[in-house]
């Protein structure tokens, strides 16, 4: 009995690491444009790539994140586009470390950030430093 007639799919010609292997990413080879030594400056030049409609990965991103003593060993974290956005994503990335793609300001309709641990009393003490100089005085007197 043939093996592959009892098979309840259609037999095919190549094995599936082969048919992987021969498929091409769909916009071809991803090439490092730079390597940043933080995750969040990562994902900030991904979003500004997706900004300017370059498709952007980052490569070792999570093993960072996982272990931040590996970011010197593995040289950073490789943020990588299709090699026919490279030249595009090597200008990108050189506007985002002049600082042009900075926000200088916020929107009009922004309201102000300040929170209530922010805010002084007439002492120039916080109102997180009261809390803390409270918490003190009890534990003083309790114990």
């Amino acid at each position: 009995m043939n093996p592959a007639a009892s098979l309840p799919f259609p037999a095919n010609d190549r094995t599936a690491p082969q048919a992987q292997a021969d498929e091409e990413p769909p916009h071809g080879e991803l090439v490092t444009v730079t390597r940043v030594f933080n995750s969040l400056e990562a994902e900030m030049l991904r979003g500004c790539l997706a900004a300017e409609g370059i498709p952007a990965t980052l490569g070792d991103a999570q093993t960072i994140q996982t272990d931040t003593l590996l970011t010197v060993a593995l040289g950073g974290i490789r943020v990588m586009v299709p090699a026919l956005f490279a030249d595009a994503a090597r200008l990108t990335v050189q506007a985002f470390e002049r600082g042009d793609l900075a926000i200088d300001e916020l929107p009009a309709d922004a309201q102000d950030a300040t929170t209530e641990a922010e805010t002084t009393s007439a002492l120039g003490w916080s109102r997180a430093t009261w809390i803390v100089l409270a918490i003190v005085v009890i534990a003083v007197i309790v114990f």
